[in-house]
């Protein structure tokens, strides 16, 4: 893929995007002036774009969709909810189209008759379908009738006869570009001059020029007419983009009559065919009387033999073609023009007189310029776009994800290879006694690891994207669900400027349509229930994302009927997740976590919607995977919060590093709540498991040695005191016994490859300064 046509999937992607907001604005205001202005801007855009491009299906909808966004700017077609759904399926489709684009690189003919579909739809709603049609008809009316060679001006004549003779088809083509033309992108003159199987063309003003000082430069007043013996499927091919101004008639020689018809000598057309017919005999009369002395005679006689056949056939004197084929043939076996010349001679009558006749009375009608087909410069091709075009500076570029990625990488390595300097000052104070040189290693540490952390920061600020990345596909999300459902729902988006790291804000995506689409379908009722229970009509759906230290916080929030602890318990029972002595144990608050268990629904049918159980296990499986967690808060009949707490970046990871068993292990900071000395005699044994009491609460405590199964003692201090530290495992505080602490560092995480990733009991290793190796626990896992 060439990078112009990724540059345009990209801004079309954008643009799509654009419409969509703006058509959502729209329903609300729909008297805005402002806001149409901006979609018609938009989607005029969009479709001069895709015209630098082989794909007309795609330009023929936005075409047909900038339309009618101009008749509705204009005020000739109000804005409708109806018109909003065929615009937003327009673009669905035109969305469709550049995401095959973008994985073949082109789409199939297959769209075709969807694009016209779409089309006629889009024009329809302007009324322009009629209008259309009768263009379309009176067009293949005047193909169909067609015009003669001798309806042409003389200059176009003789530059078809030479065309002609080698049974080419004609077809005469004027080109009439609407007075904005270049507004539109649209070069006429270079769209005339490029029509392929060019013969002639001509300029032609529309009207009478007006005093230079009055003339408008920008408005196109010429007409082009152009001759050409290409196809008709290639012309029309060629001027698809502007079809709508085009007039394609084909041009025939002499009309083709029957035998009988000859005889109709008062008829003035057919004489002119006749007096034509004589002036093609008298050039073949020429042609046969040059020397006979060439090597391509032979074909020069057939070549004449042709062009007299025809001239028959069209004047209707078929009686005269035995005559002529046997002359030929006696020309080509004596190497000899006499024969075919003498026989044409007893045919010919005087059209001689009739060609300068012709010639004479030949005149242009009106200011005209020739056009020359080729030799144009190839600095002159301007692909349809206007030479006044002033090129503007870019204030921001596009780079390439991995290019990016690259850098961060680079970071990263650099992150770990400053980390070694401490080491090395370290040696070099302790094994060869040269305090100076490790003072002056510190110093020059603590100079790389500020550039090393600016650099991060740098390039963490290139990674990061805001949130309305996301956010930005929910307004039409709801407006179709709530629609679909007969439901009233305000989407509320607040903070959609919160940044965050691309990874991130991509995870995010999934997670939160599954949110989205389950509050809808099973958390805000439709507007009688919400009556019914004293509520207001409309419900509302709010989605907040804030920044809160190094996490991104996204918080969901409807004001629906909440879940029922109740209802949760009861499915969870007949699904078998529960048993009899577990339903009486649960909390309300466990129950309503339940929403999160692998194929736990609520809803009694599956639809397309939500009811196959699946959806919020999948919100909480994406969130853990990129250490994020999630937390759902409900009420029964007030609504339900649900929030997602994600990190900033997962580029770097802080980890705190711990000892047990004579190995370093390493744990993230995001889970670590502190790290405390508890003496033994605080431990106690409850059920066969550790506990001890920590600010007023109950603590579980682990053996890191037994979590991992290394038979060992975990070690105390002299105090008789053990390592504790703290961390957060799903909701709950757990007491991970350690043999002691050491410090935290910045890693880049890396994650286990190979039969390594089949140890669960870690989230991956990474390199530390010293060379050695540090595992990372993953400590839901583990715990």
């Amino acid at each position: 893929m060439n990078p112009l046509l990724e540059q345009f999937l990209s801004e079309s992607r954008e643009a799509l995007q654009g419409i969509g907001e703006k058509l959502m604005q729209l329903e609300k205001d729909p008297g805005s002036t402002l806001l149409m202005t901006e979609l018609f801007r938009i989607v005029h855009t969009l479709k001069g774009n895709s015209g630098l491009f082989d794909f007309p299906e795609l330009t023929r909808v936005l075409h047909a969709g900038e339309d009618l966004m101009d008749a509705v700017r204009d005020g000739k077609v109000d804005f409708s909810l109806q018109l909003a759904d065929l615009l937003l399926d327009a673009m669905d489709f035109v969305g469709m189209l550049c995401d095959e684009i973008e994985r073949e690189g082109s789409y199939g003919p297959a769209y075709g008759p969807d694009s016209a579909r779409l089309s006629e739809m889009l024009r329809q709603m302007i009324g322009g379908s009629d209008e259309g049609a009768a263009e379309c008809s009176a067009e293949q009316g005047a193909e169909k009738e067609g015009v003669t060679l001798l309806d042409l001006p003389q200059e176009m004549r003789d530059a078809a006869l030479g065309a002609a003779a080698s049974g080419a088809a004609l077809h005469l083509i004027t080109y009439t570009p609407v007075e904005e033309c270049f507004f539109q992108g649209d070069d006429p003159f270079y769209q005339a001059r490029q029509t392929p199987g060019i013969i002639f063309g001509k300029i032609a003003a529309r009207k009478e020029w007006p005093p230079l000082g009055e003339l408008d430069a920008y408005s196109c007043q010429l007409d082009f007419h152009v001759l050409s013996s290409a196809p008709l499927e290639e012309l029309r091919e060629y001027y698809r983009y502007v079809s709508d101004q085009l007039h394609i008639t084909p041009v025939r020689l002499l009309e083709e009559r029957g035998a009988g018809s000859a005889e109709e000598g008062d008829d003035p057309l057919l004489q002119r065919e006749r007096d034509a017919a004589s002036v093609i005999m008298e050039v073949q009369k020429e042609i046969l009387s040059l020397p006979d002395d060439v090597s391509y005679l032979a074909g020069r006689i057939r070549g004449a033999a042709a062009s007299l056949q025809g001239c028959l056939r069209a004047t209707g004197s078929v009686d005269a073609l035995p005559g002529l084929a046997a002359a030929a043939d006696a020309a080509v076996a004596e190497l000899s023009a006499a024969p075919l010349q003498q026989w044409l001679d007893c045919h010919l009558t005087g059209a001689a007189a009739m060609v300068s006749a012709e010639r004479a009375a030949a005149a242009p009608s009106a200011p005209a310029a020739d056009v020359v087909p080729d030799g144009a410069p190839e600095s002159e091709v301007k692909f349809g776009r206007r030479a006044e075009d002033n090129l503007t500076t870019a204030r921001s570029i596009k780079v390439d994800q991995e290019k990016i990625d690259r850098l961060m990488n680079l970071i990263g390595e650099m992150v770990v290879a400053k980390n070694a300097l401490p080491y090395l000052a370290t040696r070099a104070e302790a094994l060869f006694g040269v305090r100076e040189l490790s003072r002056e290693i510190k110093a020059q540490y603590a100079v790389i690891n500020r550039i090393a952390e600016e650099m991060q920061d740098a390039i963490m600020q290139v990674r990061m994207m805001p949130v309305s990345f996301v956010f930005q596909r929910f307004p039409r999300l709801v407006r179709d669900i709530s629609n679909k459902l007969g439901k009233k729902v305000n989407l509320v988006l607040e903070g959609e400027d919160t940044e965050a790291d691309k990874n991130i804000i991509e995870s995010l995506g999934d997670p939160l349509v599954h949110i989205v689409r389950n509050s809808l379908d099973h958390g805000i009722e439709s507007p009688e229930v919400r009556t019914a229970a004293g509520k207001v009509a409309t419900g509302t759906l709010t989605i907040r994302a804030t920044q809160e230290s190094d996490r991104v916080i996204i918080e969901i929030r409807d004001d629906g009927k909440g879940i029922d602890p109740e209802v949760i318990k009861r499915k969870a029972y007949e699904k078998g997740i529960l048993d009899e002595e577990q339903l009486e144990r649960v909390t309300d608050q466990e129950a309503v976590n339940l929403v999160f268990a692998p194929g736990f629904s609520t809803a009694d049918a599956v639809s397309d919607l939500s009811g196959r159980g699946v959806g919020m296990d999948v919100v909480r499986t994406a969130i853990e995977k990129v250490n994020g967690t999630v937390h759902l808060e409900s009420e029964k009949g007030r609504g339900t919060r649900i929030r997602i707490s994600l990190p900033l970046s997962m580029a770097v990871t802080n980890v705190m590093i711990v000892e047990s068993s004579g190995q370093i292990f390493g744990v993230p900071m995001d889970a670590v709540v502190e790290t405390v000395r508890v003496p033994a005699g605080s431990i106690k044994t409850i059920k066969k498991s550790m506990a001890t009491v920590l600010r007023g609460r109950i603590v579980p405590l682990k053996g890191l040695n037994a979590l991992l199964g290394v038979p060992a003692e975990q070690k105390r201090n002299e105090e008789g005191e053990v390592a504790v530290l703290v961390v957060n495992v799903g909701d709950e505080a757990v007491g991970i016994i350690v043999d002691d602490f050491h410090e935290t560092v910045d890693i880049i995480l890396k994650p286990m490859t190979g039969i390594l990733s089949g140890l669960c009991a870690y989230a991956g290793s990474a390199l530390l300064g010293d060379g050695s190796v540090l595992m990372v626990l993953n400590l839901k896992e583990v715990v």
